[in-house]
């Protein structure tokens, strides 16, 4: 089976920059690898997720469960592992030729 890569993090606060995220998540002890903010093409601002690549992808599942439910500013964060879509598309062909 594979494993989550990366972290969606949602219920961010629309106007919190990539870089202030970055450094929440770090002041917290996870190294960031790579944070992207999702942002709507018109207006710039988020709708309140983003992506996150950890350092230690050994400590996602740690990370997962320590950020999620903190606040943000006046946002209390919800985190969950991302699974790459291939493993998906894969495990649901098993299921379909297993039916």
């Amino acid at each position: 089976m594979q494993s989550a890569t990366e972290l969606l993090v949602s219920n961010i606060p629309a106007n919190c920059p990539d870089e202030f995220l970055r450094e929440w998540i770090e002041a917290r002890g996870y190294r960031v690898f790579a944070v992207r903010v999702i942002r709507d093409a018109v207006s710039r601002t988020s709708p309140s997720f983003a992506y996150l690549q950890l350092m230690d992808m050994s400590r996602l599942d740690e990370a997962a469960r320590t950020l999620g439910g903190q606040k943000l500013w006046t946002h209390t964060l919800r985190v969950r592992l991302v699974i790459p879509m291939p493993f998906l598309v894969h495990s649901a062909a098993g299921i379909k030729a297993a039916g």
